[in-house]
C-alpha cells in the first residue's frame, strides 16, 4: 500500500483495513471443495499409470434433515482414463481412495465413500456428518463453509457447486459471494480459469418459506452461533476506544463549559472550522486522493466544515439547530447513498462504517448546539460514543492483524476525533448561545417525529 493511501487511511480509521490487511490473515494454502473434480484426481491417476483429464465437474451437496450432507460428485474424463475404469471398478476406487488421502480438501474424511462409472463419468459419492443443526423457527443451519473467525481459504474446484437442504425447503438467507442462486439452493460456478472462494464467513440457511418471520430466524440463527467469535473480535478492538471516546465527551463538555461559559467569538470559531476543513482537502488533492469510496466520505467532511465554518463566520443567524444537525448528517449519508448505488466504486468498509466515519465529528456541533440550547443532547452524545463500536461491527470477523491492530488504529482515530470534535462542539455552543429569547423544543428526539 502507498504511503498516501496508508496515511488516509489512518486518519479515517482504516476505512481499507479489511481489503488492505485481509490477505496477509493466514499462511495455509488454499483448499479445494470437491478435490476429486480437478487436479489432484489427475495427478494420482497419473501417478497409477492413467493418463487422466478432467473434461467438466459438478458436485452436489444434499443436506439432510439430521445435518448429514450426502456429497455427490460427477466427473467427466476422457475416453482412455473412462475405459480404464470401466473395465477395472477396484482400480477407479483405489484412485479416488488416494486421491483423498493423499491431498488437503475441505472434506479430509469422507464416509461411506463409493465409486461408479456412468458412461465416461465418474460418480463419487460420500457423506459428511455435522453439517448443519436445527435453529430457531425450524431453520436448519449449515455452518459447514464458515471459518469460527479464522481465515479459511476453500476454492470451488468445479464447474458449478450446488449445496440443497431437505426436500420442501428454501435458502433463506443471501451467503456472501454466491455466483448464482436458485430459490431451493446455494450454487456457486467455477471452471478451469475462474475458481472463486468460498467466503469464510458462509453460512447457509434453508426453511420452509422466505417470509419475514423466518428470515429473521434464519439471521438470529447465524447470529447466535456467530457471538462465540465475534464478540471477544467486538470487545478487543472496540471496548477501550468506546471508554476512550465516552470520557473524552464527557471531558468535552465540561471543559466547554468550565471556561467558555459565555461563548467565544462565534466568527472566530467559525474561520478555525473552516480552516480545519480547507486544510483537510489541502492534504487530499496533495496525496492525490480523488477517487474510491474513501474518497467520497473524506471529501464530504472536508466540505462539511469549510461550508459550516464559512456560514458560522459571515451569517451565523441562519444556522438554527435543524439546519445544524442537517448540515451535520445529510451529506455524509448522500455521499455514501451516491457512491452505493449510483456508481461502481467499491466501498471496502460497508456502509455503517462509512456513515460512522462521516458523521462522528460532524456530530459535535450539533451536540454542542443542544447542549448549550438544554435541547436534549443525548441521542448525539450516544451516536458520537457509540462510533467505534458501529465501525468495527461490519468488519467482524476481523481478519488481517488482528483485533490488537484494530484497537490501535481505533484509538488513533479517537484521539483525532476528539481534538477536532472538541473545536467543532465549540462552534455549536457558540452558535447556541446567540438568541438568549429563543425558545428550544424539549427533545430533538421528540420535534423530530
Amino acid at each position: 500500500m502507498k504511503f498516501r493511501a496508508l496515511l488516509v487511511s489512518f486518519l479515517l480509521v482504516a476505512a481499507v483495513f479489511p481489503a488492505a490487511v485481509g490477505p496477509v490473515a493466514a499462511s495455509e494454502q488454499p483448499r479445494p471443495v470437491c478435490g476429486v473434480c480437478s487436479d489432484p484426481f489427475e495427478s494420482t491417476a497419473k501417478n497409477s499409470g492413467i493418463e487422466l483429464a478432467v473434461e467438466s465437474s459438478e458436485l452436489d451437496v444434499h443436506v439432510g434433515d439430521d445435518g448429514v450432507g450426502h456429497w455427490t460428485a460427477r466427473v467427466t474424463v476422457n475416453d482412455a482414463a473412462a475405459s480404464t475404469f470401466r473395465d477395472d471398478p477396484e482400480l477407479l476406487e483405489q484412485v479416488v481412495s488416494q486421491t483423498f488421502d493423499d491431498g488437503r480438501f475441505r472434506v479430509d474424511d469422507p464416509e461411506n465413500l463409493e465409486t461408479r462409472m456412468d458412461g465416461d463419468t465418474v460418480v463419487v459419492t460420500f457423506d459428511v456428518p455435522e453439517m448443519a443443526y436445527r435453529g430457531y423457527g425450524d431453520v436448519l443451519l449449515v455452518d459447514y463453509f464458515n471459518a469460527d473467525g479464522n481465515t479459511r481459504f476453500v476454492y470451488v474446484d468445479t464447474d458449478r457447486f450446488t449445496v440443497s437442504g431437505p426436500d420442501g425447503t428454501v435458502l433463506v438467507n443471501d451467503p456472501p459471494r454466491l455466483k448464482t442462486g436458485e430459490e431451493t439452493a446455494a450454487t456457486w460456478l467455477g471452471g478451469p480459469d475462474d475458481r472463486p472462494m468460498l467466503d469464510d464467513e458462509t453460512y447457509l440457511a434453508f426453511g420452509p418459506d422466505r417470509s419475514l418471520t423466518t428470515q429473521a430466524a434464519a439471521r438470529a440463527t447465524i447470529a447466535a452461533d456467530s457471538a462465540s467469535y465475534l464478540v471477544p473480535d467486538l470487545l478487543g478492538a472496540a471496548l477501550i476506544p468506546t471508554l476512550l471516546m465516552a470520557l473524552g465527551v464527557v471531558a468535552v463538555q465540561y471543559v466547554t463549559k468550565r471556561f467558555d461559559g459565555d461563548g467565544t467569538d462565534v466568527a472566530l470559531l467559525g474561520a478555525l472550522v473552516g480552516g480545519l476543513g480547507l486544510v483537510w482537502m489541502l492534504g487530499l488533492v496533495a496525496m492525490g486522493v480523488f477517487s474510491g469510496g474513501l474518497s467520497a466520505t473524506a471529501w464530504t467532511l472536508g466540505v462539511q466544515f469549510l461550508v459550516v465554518g464559512a456560514v458560522a463566520a459571515r451569517r451565523p443567524d441562519v444556522l438554527t439547530f435543524w439546519r445544524v444537525v442537517a448540515a451535520s448528517v445529510i451529506p455524509p449519508i448522500a455521499a455514501v447513498l451516491l457512491v452505493s448505488l449510483f456508481t461502481n466504486t467499491y466501498l471496502p468498509w460497508g456502509a455503517p462504517s462509512a456513515l460512522s466515519l462521516g458523521v462522528t465529528v460532524a456530530l459535535f456541533l450539533p451536540f454542542g448546539y443542544a447542549t448549550r440550547r438544554d435541547i436534549d443532547a443525548r441521542p448525539f452524545a450516544v451516536a458520537i460514543v457509540a462510533a467505534p463500536v458501529v465501525f468495527t461491527i461490519p468488519t467482524l470477523p476481523i481478519g488481517g492483524f488482528g483485533p490488537a491492530f484494530m484497537l490501535i488504529l481505533l484509538v488513533g482515530w479517537t484521539l483525532l476525533t476528539l481534538v477536532a470534535g472538541a473545536l467543532v462542539y465549540r462552534l455549536g455552543w457558540a452558535l447556541g448561545g446567540l438568541t438568549d429569547g429563543y425558545q428550544p423544543p424539549e427533545s430533538a428526539t421528540e420535534t423530530a417525529t
